[in-house]
């Protein structure tokens, strides 16, 4: 069994139509969203080949533990709410482990729990589980009821590899979306025809024909160094283009997850525009809490070096997201050193030339283009730290 998702395979695209058939011409609230849940739980149940009962019974534990987390009233009440949001916490963690690290999982006599949070795509899962407890333990947003529940963690064409939908952005969407146009339904279908051709014509092109998992050496490593990080972008963004487009011609808000990368300026600039919506969720629960509690302590003092702790600790925690393993942990060390010195420029050089002098600097044409340049640079290099050939040794 494979449980990893192929676009490749009819299974995937026969779901997505039944979703955009069966979906769009649905006006009722309710009906529609346990329509939308029974969708996703039969893409779950072909992926994990009819295995589902584990999936639902995971997606009824976090519906429990979301109605805790919710409660109102008095003090014993908010005490459950904090002992189930530690418990769950600490759950949540530990299964991201086993999936990240399988030799564990294996270890413990749990061999099929990974391919099980493989399946469901956990890694997406797990930010979604995080974001939502978060929100509805300050009180920000009431739970979801079961049908939500599914749609919010288990949406089929978002679980390959994101976008990552915040809790609030599920919430605030339209119960029933207004009808869709002929024009919104073309744009839908060149959306994903422009995905499709991304990676399966232009990205593959460029690895069949570049890229050597960097055994080259000499001046083709340096090209096969810019080539790489035009393949991963291709290949990356195409899976959100095609979930976009998925997405529109159901009527599900699925957010925008890039904009133009390869064109920031510098690393802050980077991260909003790459892979959008995991640095908005590393904003809004790892960057400002850490930030603001920090603050606090401070008494407002301090602020660039508070924004250094929170910038280094949130995207060292962001690179073992992607991988535990030294690689991973050192291109997360990269990118919160390029932030850290990126926000430490931007404010000496306003105290150095004010707002008005920092703007008219921006605007010179080989200021934009060296910066441009040495950002494109930077992040080239540092996903060479995550596939050059050591990383098969550097594994906890």
């Amino acid at each position: 069994m494979n449980p990893t998702i192929d676009l490749t395979t009819p299974g995937f695209w026969l779901v997505a139509l039944l979703a955009a058939a069966v979906m769009t011409p649905i006006t009722h609230g309710s009906l529609r969203r346990w329509v939308w849940a029974v969708v996703n739980l039969l893409f779950v149940a072909w992926m994990l080949q009819l295995r589902v009962g584990e999936a639902v019974a995971g997606v009824a534990v976090a519906y429990l533990g979301f109605r805790v987390l919710g409660c109102k009233g008095n003090r014993g009440s908010r005490g459950w709410g904090m002992l189930v949001a530690a418990v769950g916490l600490a759950l949540v963690v530990g299964l991201f482990v086993l999936h990240k690290l399988p030799g564990v999982s294996h270890d413990l006599g749990m061999s099929s729990v990974n391919p099980l949070l493989l399946a469901v795509g956990f890694s997406y899962v797990f930010l979604r589980l995080i974001d939502a407890g978060r929100v509805i333990y300050e009180g920000g947003r009431a739970p979801p009821d079961l049908a939500s529940t599914v749609n919010y963690l288990l949406p089929f064409h978002m679980l390959a590899a994101g976008p990552i939908q915040s809790y609030e952005d599920f919430v605030g969407q339209p119960a029933v979306p207004k009808a869709i146009s002929a024009v919104e339904a073309l744009g839908g279908f060149e959306r994903i025809a422009l995905g499709l051709f991304k990676k399966f014509v232009v990205a593959y092109m460029i690895q069949k024909i570049f890229l050597t998992d960097f055994y080259a050496t000499g001046p083709y490593f340096l090209f096969e160094v810019q080539m790489h990080y035009l393949w991963i972008y291709l290949d990356f963004s195409a899976y959100s283009d095609i979930a976009v487009g998925i997405g529109r011609l159901m009527g599900v808000r699925t957010p925008e997850n890039f904009d133009r990368p390869y064109l920031a300026r510098n690393m802050i600039d980077f991260w909003e525009r790459w892979h959008i919506s995991l640095s908005q969720w590393v904003r809004r629960n790892l960057f400002i809490p850490i930030q603001l509690s920090l603050a606090r302590r401070a008494g407002g003092k301090r602020a660039l070096l508070i924004a250094t702790v929170a910038f280094t600790v949130s995207f060292l925690l962001c690179g073992l997201w992607h991988g535990i393993s030294w690689p991973f942990f050192a291109w997360g060390a990269m990118h919160a050193l390029g932030l850290v010195v990126t926000n430490a420029y931007r404010y000496w050089l306003t105290k150095w030339l004010g707002r008005k002098g920092v703007k008219a600097y921006k605007q010179r044409l080989g200021y934009r283009v060296l910066a441009m340049f040495g950002t494109f640079e930077y992040v080239a290099f540092s996903l060479v730290v995550i596939t050059y050939p050591w990383k098969d040794v550097w594994v906890w």
